[in-house]
């Protein structure tokens, strides 16, 4: 697929949807991205995709994981491993666990959304700083799309967008070469398409 017209596509798609975020938005960019990624796959509706990143933050939904599969997961991840060898070789669970509820997410269950909510720290493997600023920068882009998804024409935008995406041709493409080519796109100016 020609990356010219992809990046144009990209540039229309976000000046359309600016209007429905505040100025500086952490959640546009990675509403778009997850959007398009999910229209891929047809998972389920848009908006229910986009409201279950809610699940996040209820403890519950990741508080029951067995403590091997916590130290597992760190174990697993050659730079987590490294970040947190201290916890893992103390078996730290008072650490290692809130650290698990924020990066399995984002790098065990791969979600957009999440992924490029924090692309700047994990493409400096900064996992840290995820784990810091998670519950913050999560409960602003929630209420940013909150307050986006009430205004009129929202979902039905966003629907278009996605489509038009498909009809690009993207879905014949694996989804990690797509994911590959967006995040290209979207990190070379920190979030703009250029």
């Amino acid at each position: 697929m020609e990356e010219k017209k992809l990046a144009s596509f990209l540039k229309q798609s976000l000046a359309v949807l600016k209007d429905f975020f505040p100025l500086g938005s952490v959640a546009l960019v990675p509403v778009v991205y997850s959007s398009l990624l999910w229209a891929l796959n047809r998972k389920a509706e848009l908006n229910q995709k986009i409201q279950e990143t809610r699940v996040w933050l209820l403890p519950e939904s990741l508080k029951n994981k067995p403590d091997d599969f916590v130290l597992d997961f760190f174990q697993r991840n050659q730079e987590l491993a490294a970040d947190f060898a201290g916890e893992i070789e103390k078996k730290d669970l008072k650490r290692l666990r809130p650290a698990f509820k924020a990066l399995y997410p984002i790098l065990g269950l791969e979600d957009p959304f999440l992924e490029k909510l924090f692309s700047g720290e994990l493409s400096s493997n900064n996992y840290r700083q995820v784990v810091v600023d998670f519950e913050p920068r999560l409960n602003r882009a929630l209420s940013e799309i909150e307050a986006a998804r009430l205004k009129p024409g929202f979902w039905e935008t966003l629907k278009k967008i996605t489509s038009e995406f498909v009809s690009l041709g993207w879905n014949l493409i694996n989804e990690k070469e797509v994911r590959r080519v967006l995040k290209k796109m979207f990190d070379r100016s920190g979030g703009e398409v250029s």
